[in-house]
């Protein structure tokens, strides 16, 4: 049983397991989809694109993407196992103001990416569903940047938690100035330091990262208990 001011050993255990298979997915998918696609950019294109078909160009542009189921259960694996992932780190902690929150914002990322895999971009629609895939790709990083920071709000007050704390907050800093970044050159029409396949990624990349790197503290932080617990 954890202490006062301790956080429980097992369910966070869980939920590392579930934010490092959840974000390798993801990132294996999104190299899977692109790898098949021909003349993908990493700096240019959009991620959605991966997980698009669409017979008609759009912005001037074939998105036609082989591998789209890959990219699209990319989409949906990863906000599940994100949203599964904060229910059994929120476990570890006493209830509070920031785990709510942190709660509420793991089901709009997760709600977000399954938008974003069943309604594609650029797919041939009218009225509110037109819209259904940049609201859930808002929802997605947005949702998904603003949970990591409450994360490591959340995390105030254990010292066991320190690098996954700083790392919370300057991953979410970033995230958040990537999806700035990109509404700067959807606004301007023209690229702003970066192409837009380049800012979208440092704004969901930022939050895979944030789970691996919280999955590798919980790990570390393990090991090296468990070695205490064989030396003594």
């Amino acid at each position: 049983m954890a202490r006062p001011g301790e956080l429980r050993r097992e369910p966070l255990i869980t939920a590392a397991v579930l934010w490092a298979s959840g974000g390798a997915w993801y990132l294996v998918s999104e190299a899977v989809a692109a790898s098949a696609f021909p003349g993908y950019d990493y700096a240019h294109d959009y991620i959605s694109d991966l997980g698009a078909v669409r017979v008609d160009p759009l912005d001037e542009r074939l998105v036609d993407s082989p591998l789209a189921e890959v990219m699209n259960l990319g989409f949906l694996h990863q906000g599940l196992f994100f949203l599964l992932g904060a229910v059994f780190a929120a476990r570890a902690l006493p209830a509070g103001r920031w785990r709510s929150v942190f709660l509420a914002l793991a089901v709009v990322h997760a709600v977000g990416n399954g938008l974003v895999a069943t309604f594609h971009s650029g797919q041939q629609a009218t009225g509110a569903v037109a819209a259904l895939h940049p609201v859930g790709a808002v929802m997605a990083i947005l949702g998904g940047n603003l949970a990591t920071l409450a994360a490591a709000l959340l995390l105030r007050g254990h010292a066991a938690a320190r690098f996954a704390r700083i790392a919370g907050f300057a991953l979410a800093t970033i995230g958040i100035a990537s999806l700035l970044g990109l509404g700067l050159n959807t606004a301007s029409g023209a690229p702003v330091l970066f192409d837009d396949g380049a800012w979208e990624r440092g704004s969901v990349y930022a939050i895979t990262t944030w789970q691996l790197v919280a999955a590798m503290a919980v790990f570390t932080t393990r090991c090296a208990r468990t070695g205490e617990a064989v030396t003594r």
